[in-house]
């Protein structure tokens, strides 16, 4: 596996907290219509319980920071969501972008940008799915191999 540069500081991460050309961030918590991010969820492949619309408002509306990316039609493309203390760690529970907008470094930027509103004091920490395994090294995210988990039911 090859190995590739870790982005460190909190400075670093800043610097590419830019949306790509014709793209903008929002913070949206409290504000993300559900459906509107089940639809990006769905078309992104991301595995959550997209079909129960209850369980994903909940999701929603449970979250503290939600970074969206939108197109200047104002189509959500991607989404960040997480949950944090603002002073010593977050968890980003769902990174999302849709089909028509990767490979553009929306996502990227989108763990960036969270990153940058956390501040230098904040940790972020994501658990990922096999598939992207290889894809977060690439962002210069550092790989770690300590803690547990108590799987949900469902």
């Amino acid at each position: 596996m090859a190995e590739y540069p870790l982005v460190t500081g909190h400075a670093a991460w800043v610097a590419l907290a830019t949306p790509p050309p014709g793209i903008a961030f929002a913070r949206e918590e409290g504000r993300l219509d559900p459906a509107e991010y089940t639809a990006l969820v769905r078309a992104s492949g991301l595995v959550r319980p997209v079909d129960d619309a209850a369980r994903m408002a909940a999701m929603v509306a449970g979250s503290n920071l939600i970074v969206t990316a939108r197109d200047a039609t104002g189509r959500l493309l991607g989404a960040a969501r997480s949950f944090t203390d603002f002073a010593y760690g977050c968890y980003l529970s769902d990174l999302c972008v849709d089909p028509a907008g990767q490979g553009q470094g929306i996502g990227r930027a989108l763990i960036a940008e969270t990153k940058r509103i956390l501040g230098p004091g904040c940790m972020l920490l994501l658990l990922s799915a096999p598939d992207p395994m290889t894809w977060y090294p690439k962002l210069g995210m550092e790989r770690v191999a300590n803690g547990f988990i108590i799987r949900r039911d469902g």
